[in-house]
């Protein structure tokens, strides 16, 4: 087994679930050193066992600087495997194990990444920032905690090591959640419906406009949609009217759309249905932002080396995608920082009997190279 091999399968025996991702953490900062550069650790408040590292290879010229980015945890092993999750185990060309996909090829191939600029610092200017993150698969609190230490803010470029290895994702939707309160009027039951004002049933009636209102649309992402989540109100044990009603609802956006925007067609369809005194409306409090929509033109350099470096070493075309739901490179997107989303892929993700394919890993080194080369050209 080569050295890059090792590297892979040791990173799939660390159990790195969300919320235990120190130990990965720090076995990757032990490899950053052994390479002469330096770790830094980090964690979103008080979640001490998850740790998210980061480093920094300068070429001591000036220059652009571009990341290379991957998430450190794993979901939960789950039941039905064939394996033991942490033991690595190779059939035919599938690894299995927890994270053989998504994503520890990506990091193992963002580490031989650097491993090599560090041997070979005349062929790139500028800096090489490369972040590991936790929580990717919870709240993206690693990523979000990397940002505000400001290890983000001169970063031109960003490669997401993410795993999807037969398209490079160029867009992502974003998402908000809405909690719109409804008010009626209690009453006994007894009494209904001469007395009382069920707010159930204007909640219901709301509800079914909500989901048609209009989206703006993308050539590429087709539109947003509205999605009515959760009505909950009444009074399963009591004989009164249900005088508050709660709706939950989910809105992805295409680039363009805005939480005020999406919140004031909320607040225009009450008053054209009559119900604006009766319904409160807001955005779902979060204690981190909202991840936002965002697309790199096609013809953009970052995505034409990806392309090129693919078809010159795969042999196949790499078609560009646009992925409908959200990930960390939405964070990245809404800071501006052109971002590309590519890396080794596998099967059965999230499930039981995860593999990754080792080949992949190995071409997302020589392909991360090349990028580095072309956006860094010494």
């Amino acid at each position: 087994m080569d050295r890059v091999e090792k590297l892979y399968q040791d990173l799939i025996r660390i159990n790195s679930v969300s919320g235990n991702e120190n130990e990965i953490a720090h076995f990757i900062g032990r490899e950053l050193e052994s390479m002469g550069l330096t770790p830094h650790y980090t964690h979103y408040r008080e979640m001490t066992q998850s740790d998210s590292v980061v480093t920094v290879l300068d070429s001591g010229k000036p220059g652009k600087n571009i990341l290379l980015i991957g998430h450190i945890d794993t979901v939960d092993f789950g039941k039905g495997w064939e394996t033991n999750p942490l033991v690595p185990t190779v059939v035919g060309d599938r690894t299995y194990g927890r994270g053989a996909m998504d994503m520890k090829g990506g990091d193992t191939a963002i580490l031989e990444t650097l491993r090599y600029y560090t041997e070979h610092r005349e062929e790139f200017t500028g800096k090489i920032t490369a972040a590991f993150v936790a929580d990717e698969e919870v709240l993206s609190r690693g990523t979000y905690q990397v940002k505000a230490e400001g290890w983000l803010d001169s970063v031109d470029y960003a490669v997401m090591g993410e795993c999807r290895f037969d398209n490079v994702a160029v867009g992502f939707r974003g998402r908000y959640v809405y909690d719109i309160l409804v008010k009626g009027k209690v009453a006994h039951t007894k009494y209904y419906p001469q007395e009382g004002e069920n707010a159930i049933l204007t909640a219901a009636a709301f509800a079914a406009e909500i989901e048609k209102l209009p989206t703006a649309s993308h050539p590429k992402m087709n539109c947003g949609t509205w999605c009515v989540k959760t009505i909950e109100g009444g009074y399963d044990n009591a004989l009164k009217v249900c005088d508050e009603c709660k709706i939950g609802v989910e809105r992805y956006v295409v680039p363009g759309e805005t939480t005020e925007g999406c919140r004031k067609q909320l607040v225009e369809l009450a008053e054209k249905l009559g119900i604006a005194e009766k319904v409160e409306i807001q955005l779902r409090p979060r204690e981190l932002p909202y991840m936002e929509a965002f697309d790199v033109p096609e013809d953009h350099e970052l995505v034409k080396s990806v392309r090129k470096h693919y078809a010159d070493i795969v042999g196949e075309t790499l078609p560009c995608a646009y992925d409908m739901s959200v990930c960390d490179s939405c964070i990245l997107g809404a800071m501006g920082i052109p971002t590309i989303t590519f890396g080794p892929s596998g099967g059965n993700m999230h499930q039981a009997n995860e593999y990754g394919y080792y080949a992949h890993v190995t071409a997302c080194i020589e392909i991360y190279k090349r990028i580095v080369r072309d956006m860094l050209n010494a």
